[in-house]
């Protein structure tokens, strides 16, 4: 199944290609994705496709500096990232998805705070 989405002023777009069943969704407490909303549909890197806006976006670094956090420089949306929980894939926000994707979710809390304790809990 593909969806599509981007950010809030449509510079940033992207389509993925997700499974058609039950998608767990990661809803994270650390303090940039609890502050922010953030929604997490974890795809591989192989799955996602910028469409457009390569060049209309910045990076944003904190604390391990591992993840690069990808905001759209004009409305400044983060719609997707390149999370350190999963170094080789692409976190996409389930906010910013197209209106009518139709995928089947379920949304499952992610440590985030004690993040070595959430990334074991994404082994079980």
């Amino acid at each position: 199944m593909i969806v599509t989405g981007g950010c809030h002023c449509g510079l940033v777009q992207f389509e993925a290609e997700v499974p058609e069943g039950p998608v767990d969704i990661l809803d994270c407490n650390c303090s940039i994705c609890s502050m922010t909303g953030y929604l997490h549909l974890i795809v591989p890197e192989t799955k996602f496709r910028l469409i457009e806006g390569q060049r209309d976006t910045t990076t944003y670094r904190f604390g391990s500096g591992k993840a690069r956090h990808i905001f759209c420089t004009q409305c400044g949306i983060k719609s997707f990232y390149r999370p350190r929980s999963h170094p080789d894939g692409i976190s996409i926000n389930l906010r910013c998805l197209d209106q009518g994707h139709g995928l089947d979710v379920r949304i499952v809390p992610f440590d985030g705070r004690d993040w070595e304790k959430g990334k074991a809990g994404l082994a079980k």
